[in-house]
Formats: C-alpha cells, structure tokens, sequence
C-alpha cells in the first residue's frame, strides 16, 4: 500500500502542475500495484478503492492529453478486471456489494467525462468536399 501511496501522490502533484506526461507514468504504475496487490491487501474496499482512483485519474491524464481512446480502454480494462474479481466470489459476499458500487461510479465518471470532453472526442476534421464528377451521358442528355 505504500508504494501505490507513494506513486499516486506522485502523478497527483505532476498532474497539478500540469506535467501530463510524468503524471501518466505514475498513474500506470500505481495502477499496477494496485493490480498485483487487490488480492493481498487486508483491506479489500481500500484495494478496491485504490485501484478505481488509480485508473480514474489516469483516464483523466489521457484526456487532458487528447489520448481519448487510451482513456476508453483504461476505463473498460478497469471495469473488465473488477468484474472478474467479483465473479471470483459468491454473491453473498460482501466484496460482490463493494465492487458493485465500484463500478456504479466508474459508470458515472464515465458519463461525466465524456459530457465533459464530448466536442474533443467527437471532433471531426474537415474534409475537402470533393463533388462527383459528371458522366459524359447527364453532359450528353443535358445538352439535348
């Protein structure tokens, strides 16, 4: 737990300080302690918990980069993997409860980021408009 504590303070101050790119890596790494850690941790909904704010804030490091698909996949890796951990327990564990809210959230900053980011995702660069070239017949016809 401290060397996830130690990466996301980390990204968190070069995030701040707008150093994306630095905070990104630490982002990445904290999320993969994280990772390695959920199932050893003592306390699971602090795990849990960790690994949601790791990923998140690394989603939100991609976007502020322009890297909105990156950002996407974090935010699917991130649901994919919390749903394998719940399937790993019985429905009546209490972790089945605490991984369900997990997820309600990550679906909500989900929602928030994109309406938040949406024009950016979204943009589409012009075109040239190109328009069809006349067939020789309509030429043909048109002047008859």
């Amino acid at each position: 737990m401290e060397q996830w504590q130690r990466l996301i303070v980390a990204g968190n101050k070069a995030f701040h300080t707008g150093n994306n790119t630095e905070a990104e890596i630490h982002y990445r790494d904290a999320s993969r302690s994280a990772r390695q850690m959920i199932d050893c941790w003592f306390d699971t909904e602090g795990a849990i918990n960790a690994l949601v704010v790791t990923d998140l804030n690394l989603a939100e490091c991609q976007c502020r980069m322009g890297c909105f698909e990156q950002a996407i996949d974090t935010y699917s890796s991130l649901s994919l993997d919390l749903r394998k951990f719940q399937l790993s327990f019985a429905p009546s564990n209490p972790i089945v409860g605490m991984v369900a809210r997990a997820l309600t959230q990550i679906k909500k900053e989900f929602l928030t980021l994109t309406q938040t980011y949406a024009y950016d995702i979204l943009q589409v660069r012009e075109a040239p408009v190109v328009s069809a070239p006349r067939s020789s017949t309509s030429a043909i016809t048109s002047a008859s």
